[in-house]
């Protein structure tokens, strides 16, 4: 039987690669959305994270909260056992690129497998963001729908209030949003269940690909054909009813899962008179290109007359220039197109093995049967298995687990203790850092700058939580500074 596995997340940051996940909620229903089971697990902030101040007054964990929690191996294990439980769809909020990610690099860190949630024994992964979005777009009756600071906003918060949703915890608490979240997936559902049917097939690969094939050519360069459809995604904005024309041109070479989209709305910084924009060839900076993969967040809508109506003005005329301009300028479309189509993602040559996760790709047979030796060993006994791991990737993350994990005997030789170093030296797959100890103390004197000047008001919670990171931040760098 098919499951909802309704979940939400609190982080120590923001970068899945080096932060972690610090309490998991989840809700399991049938598809009718009656309970079926609760999750609740709360971890312990690892020895080797510098945690961001800025998250921590959002979400409002304690120290004293966190120090109850169990360790990360043993959460993923338990996480990863209930995502993987047969014919479980995952559904979050913003979670196709958010807690989805941070899963995945959790799972990944701990040598499990970080795909295995999204398609195997029947599961699945579903976002009910973009969902929200089409309702918005397409059937904004449905719910009353809140504004932040004079814009229209579509956070999950801010819709529970304004449609009175009935949860038991405090906002960004992880279960309360979990319990915001089903409420909203009721109404959306029992508001237009042909909308909600309709949309839930955009999560399906094979699905969703079908979709895009089946959008008829529509438009004609030097005799090439291609179709153009319409996006829909949260970053457009309210302005734009979050929808962009598109062109698709191609699947990417190397990447076989990714679909390219050209923006058609978008415009050139420059101003230019009518007769100099005909002349001017495009420019790579003119149009924007999207990357979709199949089954994602972003919903690709034929070019019906119903779905264009609910294009801004602006958009429409854009895009009706810039196909013109695309016409005029043929030659150099097709060299932008054969750029993008042909483009790899430059490797990251000093990537640490934490965020090596895509660069690195799937565990082969063999990384899989390290794997599990290294799982099926009893915690206390791991530390002997280090040596029978002749995989570089595999060894490294299996040293790690033990350091951050308390599962290093005394015994250990020093250099067998590996932990990446609490600096931004530790680079990431995008060649961003690891968050350091130096950001944290910025981030709280930020907060606490905002606090003084009264733009930013701090409850008590939050106020305690600032002294207690800055004592523990400090304590960090002074160890980070005594082993140099």
């Amino acid at each position: 039987m098919k499951t909802y596995l309704f979940y939400d997340t609190e982080t120590s940051g923001l970068n899945p690669s080096f932060d972690q996940i610090l309490t998991f909620a989840g809700i399991r229903t049938d598809t009718n959305f009656k309970e079926i089971d609760r999750y609740s697990i709360t971890i312990r902030l690892r020895k080797d994270i510098v945690p961001s101040p800025k998250a921590f007054i959002t979400h409002g964990l304690s120290f004293n909260e966190l120090s109850g929690g169990i360790d990360e191996y043993d959460a993923a294990l338990k996480i990863h056992e209930i995502v993987n439980t047969a014919d479980t769809i995952s559904f979050g909020y913003n979670s196709l690129n958010f807690d989805d990610e941070f899963l995945r690099f959790m799972f990944y860190r701990n040598l499990l497998d970080p795909y295995s949630h999204q398609y195997k024994d029947g599961c699945g992964r579903m976002d009910a963001l973009p969902l929200t979005v089409i309702y918005r777009v397409f059937n904004p009756e449905c719910l009353k729908w809140p504004e932040l600071n004079g814009k229209s906003s579509l956070k999950l918060d801010l819709i529970a209030s304004e449609n009175a949703f009935i949860t038991q915890g405090r906002a960004h608490e992880a279960m309360n949003d979990v319990e915001a979240l089903i409420e909203l997936c009721k109404r959306l559902c029992s508001a237009d269940k042909d909308i909600w049917c309709y949309c839930l097939d955009f999560f399906n690969k094979s699905l969703d690909s079908q979709r895009i094939n089946n959008i008829q050519s529509n438009f004609t360069i030097a005799n090439r054909a291609f179709k153009t459809g319409i996006m829909v995604s949260l970053p457009f904005g309210a302005k734009l009813n979050y929808l962009a024309p598109v062109i698709y041109i191609g699947q990417s070479i190397p990447y076989s899962n990714q679909s390219l989209w050209m923006r058609l709305d978008t415009k050139g910084s420059k101003e230019k008179d009518e007769k100099a924009a005909q002349k001017e060839k495009l420019d790579l900076s003119d149009l924007t290109i999207i990357r979709k993969k199949f089954g994602d967040e972003l919903f690709i809508l034929p070019p019906l007359e119903r779905f264009k109506n609910k294009l801004s003005e602006s958009s429409r005329q854009s895009a009706n220039e810039n196909l013109q301009k695309i016409r005029q300028d043929s030659e150099n479309f097709f060299e932008i197109i054969k750029s993008h189509l042909e483009y790899r993602y430059p490797d990251i040559p000093d990537i640490d093995p934490d965020a090596a996760l895509y660069q690195e790709g799937f565990f082969s047979s063999r990384e899989k049967m390290q794997c599990s030796l290294f799982h099926q060993t009893e915690n206390n006994r791991k530390y002997t298995v280090l040596d029978q791991l002749d995989n570089g990737r595999i060894k490294t993350l299996a040293g790690r687990i033990l350091y951050r994990n308390s599962l290093v005997p005394d015994e250990m030789p020093d250099q067998e203790r590996v932990s990446p170093p609490n600096d931004n030296s530790v680079k990431g797959y995008k060649g961003d850092t690891k968050f350091s100890c130096g950001e944290g103390i910025e981030e709280l004197d930020e907060i606490e700058k905002l606090s003084l000047n009264l733009s930013l008001n701090l409850n008590q919670n939050q106020k305690n939580i600032v002294v207690e990171l800055r004592e523990y931040i400090e304590k960090l760098r002074q160890q980070q500074a005594a082993l140099q």
